[in-house]
């Protein structure tokens, strides 16, 4: 059994990916475990992995013959890692020689379900690493485990924990798939570690954003997603507390996406849509309203009226 199995799911990124698979490869923590889930690449991508898995036989390399997404992808690598804890990298990405290491010996000495290191971003107009003001929660993660509902990568899991709690990533979503694990983690953490200064990279460059999905495809993502995340949170056993953390996020994430120009008037409308069914099924929507009913809020639904606003409007939740 290796210390740790990193899964990669990979899909076009040959421009990025030897970084990548360099960062994870010449880890100082050498027992460990690498699974490539090539998702029917149509670039360079699968030659560069042929070429790394005959170089490393640690590299377990899959090769997908359809695509089915950075989910299936890790959802394959967690179902045939072997791994004492399982960590997580994009391939467009990247993470210090030491990150494994270090959350591993952290792991060992605690016992902890999982161990969180850092997140820092890489983009092309400061061309320098930074922390990223908001991706970095560590801090109040610290106070309550509940505010770990995205980042997923910067952290290794207990393989056992993983399997046991069955918690997978929802298949067939573009947005908020990643949220879902982290946050149905979050609820069965007995015990979660943080070690300072051990970095995970995040990259964004002109690359990386020309192959998000389209804006239509993120809304539909996001608005199913946002209910699948409630469901789960009203299924389990879980704190009020965490209850209205998780859900502030998830309406901050629709809110966001509805103060957008660029989209059009029937994702307009399927977001007003989830945003009804969000307060309705939720136990404590009295005070996610309050928390979220400003004047800034109410500018987002002033630019478009149409019969669903006023039923929200009816409803009090706009």
């Amino acid at each position: 059994m290796s210390k740790v199995s990193v899964i990669i799911p990979v899909y076009n990124t040959e421009k990025f990916l030897r970084k990548c698979l360099d960062s994870v490869c010449n880890q100082t923590l050498q027992d460990i475990e690498i699974i490539c889930i090539n998702d029917c690449s149509t670039d360079g991508s699968l030659e560069i992995l042929r070429e790394y898995a005959g170089k490393d036989n640690r590299i377990k390399l899959i090769e997908l013959f359809e695509n089915g997404g950075a989910a299936k992808a890790r959802n394959i690598g967690i179902d045939i890692a072997h791994g004492e804890y399982i960590g997580f990298v994009d391939s467009d990405d990247f993470v210090d020689l030491d990150f494994y290491e270090k959350l591993y010996n952290k792991a060992v000495e605690t016992g902890a379900d999982a161990v969180k290191g850092e997140i820092w971003e890489l983009n092309d107009i400061s061309n320098a690493p930074h922390m990223e003001a908001k991706y970095d929660l560590n801090n109040f993660i610290q106070k309550n485990k509940a505010y770990f509902y995205f980042t997923f990568t910067t952290a290794i899991y207990k393989r056992d924990f993983i399997i046991q709690n069955n918690i997978r990533f929802p298949e067939g979503l573009c947005h908020l798939e990643d949220p879902y694990f982290t946050i149905k983690a979050a609820v069965y953490y007995k015990k979660l570690e943080i070690v300072k200064n051990t970095k995970y990279y995040y990259v964004v460059t002109q690359d990386t954003r020309s192959k998000k999905p389209a804006i239509n495809a993120i809304i539909d993502s996001l608005c199913l997603g946002a209910l699948n995340i409630l469901e789960m949170l009203n299924s389990l056993d879980v704190s009020e507390e965490h209850y209205k953390i998780v859900s502030a996020f998830v309406l901050g994430e629709i809110l966001e996406r509805m103060d957008c120009n660029n989209i059009s008037d029937s994702s307009y409308n399927l977001l007003l849509m989830t945003l009804s069914d969000f307060f309705d099924r939720n136990k404590h929507k009295e005070q996610i309203l309050s928390k979220y009913y400003s004047n800034k809020r109410k500018l987002i639904f002033e630019n478009r009226k149409n019969n669903t606003f006023r039923m929200l409007r009816d409803k009090q939740y706009v």
